[in-house]
């Protein structure tokens, strides 16, 4: 019996907004078949970090690697998804007492669904005060062994992250240096919390520093390692 496929993958879009300074999306038809063209062909302009996205380990560290470099592996498996209350960070505090305490500490890839997912926020204006991932409960989910970390936003870090804890990205940079892929720009509107399979493949962009993905989630009777 087949099993049914949740996508949690933004759409690209014209209107999709970008994280600021990042480039906007432009997807301009070359070629149109209603125009007596052989072929229907789109060009395609964007960020590597755009919508739906993975980051490579070279887009906050000088001696990280690149895409092309990193292991395929965690990016497939079992995932558990943790819904968050606090709607300004997930905190270590929440964590612990999170209702799914027990199976976070089985699992290798977590998943936080949280007040982004309340509304289709890829399809609002950016929005500076995003629910991000606080750099202790990063430090531990590294301690937990977690070797994937998702979110549904632009970014596991704060828009004002140096602001908040004097650090120039600490969350990144804390996940990172322990090895732990990052995948952001999630939708988790309509996925309720537990356990998942996620299959999810970036581009395949040469020395990329990350690169848009699809990803989604299946049901799973998986529980972590």
């Amino acid at each position: 019996m087949s099993q049914t496929l949740i996508d949690i993958s933004i759409p690209l879009s014209h209107q999709m907004i970008a994280w600021p300074g990042d480039p906007g999306v432009d997807i301009t038809r070359t070629l149109d078949v209603c125009c007596g063209d052989p072929a229907t062909v789109s060009f395609l302009k964007l960020g590597s970090h755009t919508g739906t996205h993975v980051d490579a380990f070279s887009h906050f560290k000088q001696d990280g690697d690149s895409l092309t470099a990193m292991d395929l592996s965690p990016y497939i498996g079992p995932a558990l998804v943790v819904e968050i209350e606090d709607p300004e960070k997930i905190t270590l505090g929440e964590l612990q007492r999170n209702p799914s305490f027990l199976d976070l500490r089985k699992a290798e890839r977590v998943l936080f669904k949280t007040v982004n997912s309340q509304r289709d926020w890829y399809k609002q204006p950016f929005n500076e005060h995003f629910c991000h991932l606080n750099p202790h409960a990063a430090d531990f989910l590294v301690e937990l062994g977690v070797k994937l970390v998702g979110i549904d936003y632009l970014s596991v870090e704060a828009f004002h992250a140096k602001t908040l804890y004097e650090e120039d990205a600490p969350t990144h940079h804390r996940l990172m240096n322990a090895g732990v892929y990052i995948l952001e720009g999630l939708t988790l509107k309509d996925v309720k919390p537990g356990w998942y399979d996620l299959l999810c493949l970036p581009l395949k962009l040469e020395n990329g520093d990350g690169a848009p993905a699809r990803a989604v989630l299946r049901s799973s009777t998986a529980k972590g390692h």
